[in-house]
């Protein structure tokens, strides 16, 4: 069979806790004759040193960064691009890329509304909040979808939590990160409808590495029950069947990093399995500079589901001029 070649990025590391789960199911796939090599290349588009998307000055200048990022990928000859982030799938729709149609293109948007309408169906009395950055709240993008799905619009509420995202990928258990969940969870709680349970929609790929915390923080905010929702292991189910070529039985025990996972590297036969699936591969390019302790804390999260997502972050390759 021939390699298939796909390109996961975000604006940061977030979007690898999708990758470390698309390379074990990849793994389950190629070991049991069901696809044939995978190339899995990370493109971290955060755009400048210091400086986010969120940071620029309007849509249109975050857009046109996010059209020179996509050209690079493009030069990778990839056979379909995942952008595993909620901000850039926002930004995708305003794009030139997306008019030019080169490769098929998968954003993480819609996984997590068909998450969102199935938990709000399964719960008839419950309200949902969703947190994100700037970007994704301000365009109310998920609660415009889910209303055309015929979702009470009483019954969504939306908060942003600015500066969240970096912090957990510097540190996602320390001081600051704890403070800043602490007060994105007292603005979900002030923003949340009334309903119970309450669900909480994770509109930030980076924020499933502290989904549990979030939720408890929420919790303790908002006086009721709280269930976190996140869309990242649901975006995995919906395309590992298109891309990787794999059946609900290769990624039925796909796990997406989380901040209740084990402790990592604990598992020696996991380490074992990847050694023995050289066929699939993971490679991490950034423009910007990963700090060792940036990547050893985000390889810490990722390294119990991918070993070899954890490897690849830790030897990453910088490109500078990358777009």
């Amino acid at each position: 069979m021939a390699q298939t070649h796909l390109v996961i990025t975000d604006s940061g590391l977030g979007g690898l806790s999708i990758c470390a789960a698309l390379e074990q199911t990849a793994r389950a796939a190629h070991a049991s004759g069901a696809s044939g090599p995978i190339r899995l290349t990370y493109v971290n588009a955060w755009p400048e040193e210091g400086r986010g998307y969120n940071d620029l000055p309007d849509a249109a200048t975050r857009a046109g960064v996010f059209d020179r990022a996509l050209a690079r990928i493009d030069a990778l000859a990839p056979d379909a691009v995942l952008i595993a982030c909620n901000t850039l799938s926002i930004l995708y729709e305003l794009t030139v890329h997306r008019a030019a149609g080169r490769v098929p293109v998968e954003g993480i948007i819609d996984s997590g509304v068909t998450l969102f309408e199935e938990a709000l169906s399964a719960h008839p009395g419950s309200a949902l909040v969703l947190i994100g950055t700037r970007t994704t709240i301000e365009s109310n993008v998920h609660r415009r979808r889910l209303a055309v799905r015929g979702v009470d619009a009483s019954r969504l509420g939306a908060s942003s939590c600015h500066g969240l995202a970096t912090s957990i990928e510097h540190d996602p258990h320390g001081p600051a990160t704890e403070g800043l969940i602490a007060t994105c969870a007292e603005r979900a709680a002030r923003a949340a409808p009334a309903g119970e349970p309450l669900l909480l929609g994770l509109c930030c790929t980076h924020y499933a590495w502290v989904g549990d915390a979030l939720a408890r923080a929420s919790a303790a905010a908002a006086g009721r029950p709280v269930i976190p929702l996140d869309p990242n292991a649901r975006l995995v189910h919906d395309i590992a069947p298109r891309l990787l070529g794999a059946t609900p039985e290769h990624h039925e025990r796909t796990r997406v990093p989380g901040d209740d996972d084990d402790v990592p590297g604990h598992d020696g036969v996991r380490r074992e399995q990847d050694v023995s699936a050289p066929a699939v591969t993971v490679e991490v390019i950034s423009k910007v500079t990963l700090t060792e302790a940036q990547r050893l804390a985000v390889a810490a999260l990722v390294e119990p589901v991918s070993p070899a997502t954890a490897r690849a972050l830790r030897v990453y390759n910088h490109v500078p001029d990358l777009f």
